[in-house]
């Protein structure tokens, strides 16, 4: 397969479709320490091509528990649209976000020199927004990805699912009932190129529906990564 017909492919699904997001990143990733990680990200985040959303900058620190299980913490600051600027006449608001979890390779159980990988990720965060309800989610993500011997390319797929432990509020004469359920599905699909010096350039188109108001969008999303 030529990349002009791989990147066809990825790019494809956005052409006609008005509701798509764009999704801007930069990653640099540092080993503090033997078995740990640490993460830095920025994301930039767009209503179609140029019309700004919101944006982010996000810290993650991961540790290797043995082969194949990691766990980690992050936490996020952003920046977004205000929907209610008429409270406090400010176009924009604040958001924050403390995440933990557990990542597995089950593959690297067994062997650490597999070209295909499977990974899954498990998380619980905690969100909190100015004028909005704060939330707390649970995230399942399953992804996979094949890296081909000399070719500069790595292809990968995921699936996530977000359920929210706050998602229904039923308000009755003595009580107050608050019950959890499936908020929403992504999926995501793209390549990975690697680039000389620790570096790549991740680029997907993936899929965003809104379980309850059946909304469905598309996002192009690409990240520049450096491990240093």
């Amino acid at each position: 397969m030529s990349l002009r017909v791989y990147f066809l492919a990825i790019f494809l699904p956005l052409f006609g479709f008005s509701q798509h997001r764009t999704w801007l990143g930069v990653e640099v990733n540092l080993k503090p320490i033997k078995k740990t990680k640490l993460s830095l990200e920025f994301q930039h985040r767009m209503h179609g091509f140029t019309n700004w959303n919101r944006s982010f900058i996000e810290a993650k620190y991961a540790a290797k528990v043995n082969s194949g299980v990691s766990i980690f913490t992050s936490q996020r600051a952003g920046i977004n649209q205000n929907p209610y600027s008429s409270l406090d006449l400010k176009t924009t608001t604040y958001h924050f976000r403390t995440s933990i979890g557990i990542e597995l390779k089950p593959i690297n159980w067994f062997t650490d020199k597999s070209r295909f990988q499977i990974g899954i990720c498990e998380q619980i965060q905690f969100n909190q927004w100015k004028f909005e309800r704060n939330n707390n989610l649970f995230r399942s993500k399953i992804s996979v990805k094949y890296d081909f011997k000399d070719f500069p390319l790595t292809p990968f797929m995921n699936w996530e699912h977000f359920y929210d432990f706050n998602r229904d509020i039923t308000y009755l004469e003595n009580e107050i009932i608050i019950s959890g359920g499936t908020t929403a599905f992504r999926s995501f699909g793209g390549c990975i190129i690697e680039l000389p010096k620790s570096q790549e350039v991740q680029i997907s188109i993936g899929r965003n529906k809104d379980y309850l108001r059946e909304i469905s969008r598309i996002i192009l999303a690409i990240k520049y990564s450096v491990n240093i």
